[in-house]
């Protein structure tokens, strides 16, 4: 679509031929020699036609190339102005002095202004059509690439709703929780009724903040340890939340949730140990660290928060990373205030 098909070489090889000879016929018509198409139709008069189509046309596809690669001037009304006047300017001179060789050198005498008009007349139609074809594919590809770029930004959003829809219903936790409820119900009811409460409050949290771009540090928190006590019906090994100490800050709904789960689930089962999770901060960042003891088939690693990083750069420079210091690996989130959000 981005290449105009008159630099196609099969079409500057016929073209000037069909063209060359229509030029040829238009001028009979003209000059009323009608009747000269039975004697002389492959004559030199349709040669020269031919020829002179083959100047015309190979003349304004240079310069349409010209005219794509030329920097100036800024304004597209004039620079496309000043290529028409130019490229027909031009285009009158060069079959200006073909005609004037071909009449004196051939035929032996010197072209009259009207024969001269003729021609001029006609291949600057020429030349016109091919600027006009090239700005109609001009237009044509513009708007193409426009609604092309609409529909790959709207599957980009779709994907992205999906993606955070996804990410809301976490279909591994809902999974693993209604399993978990369905084994416990047969055994201890009581138990059950107590999973159900905490893995209600989880997701009321989850699906009641979707609307909100931010949510003070200390409702993420709560949710935190609803989610902590989820975690402890399930196949995973216990975790406690140790030091908490972070000051009034902002934080993306559900982030810190996602990176607790992604710390559990990259950490080996076992019934012998915890796992403690420390939440501090320093002057820009939340940190939560832990002493890891992670799966053999891949730990934790910066590029598993990616969907994090990407919500959180809408409100801070900052970067969501994973660090290792000493025997503890630390996630590093950026600290939000309240002005950098507009809607919270």
């Amino acid at each position: 679509m981005r290449k105009l098909f008159v630099h196609h070489p099969l079409f500057r090889l016929l073209s000037p031929l069909l063209c060359g000879s229509l030029v040829y016929l238009l001028i009979l018509l003209i000059n009323n020699n009608i009747g000269q198409l039975q004697e002389t139709f492959l004559g030199q008069e349709l040669y020269v036609c031919i020829g002179l189509a083959y100047l015309i046309q190979e003349y304004a596809r240079l310069s349409l190339l010209w005219f794509e690669r030329a920097s100036g001037p800024k304004n597209f009304v004039l620079k496309l102005a000043l290529h028409l006047i130019g490229t027909v300017a031009i285009g009158i001179g060069l079959v200006s002095v073909a005609m004037y060789l071909y009449f004196t050198y051939v035929l032996g005498y010197t072209p009259n202004s009207r024969e001269l008009f003729i021609f001029n007349s006609i291949f600057s139609l020429i030349t016109l059509i091919y600027l006009v074809l090239y700005l109609s594919h001009q237009f044509l590809y513009k708007i193409n690439t426009d609604l092309i770029t609409r529909e790959i930004r709207a599957k980009e959003e779709i994907e992205v709703d999906f993606q955070r829809f996804k990410r809301g219903i976490n279909p591994e936790l809902l999974f693993e929780s209604l399993e978990s409820l369905l084994v416990l119900m047969k055994k201890d009811v009581n138990r059950a009724e107590h999973l159900s409460d905490h893995f209600s409050r989880v997701y009321r949290y989850v699906l009641a903040k979707k609307k909100r771009e931010l949510v003070p540090f200390s409702e993420e928190q709560e949710a935190l340890r609803e989610l902590l006590r989820l975690f402890s019906y399930l196949p995973f090994r216990k975790i406690t939340l140790g030091k908490v100490e972070v000051s009034n800050t902002w934080v993306v709904p559900g982030s810190i949730l996602t990176v607790v789960e992604r710390i559990v689930r990259s950490t080996i089962v076992s019934v012998e140990a915890d796992l403690k999770l420390d939440i501090l901060e320093d002057l820009n960042r939340i940190l939560i660290q832990y002493v890891p003891e992670e799966v053999l088939r891949g730990g934790f690693q910066t590029e598993q928060l990616s969907d994090i990083t990407g919500n959180y750069q809408f409100y801070t420079d900052g970067e969501v990373q994973v660090v290792t210091e000493g025997p503890y690996k630390i996630v590093e989130i950026p600290k939000l205030k309240l002005d950098e959000s507009s809607h919270c």
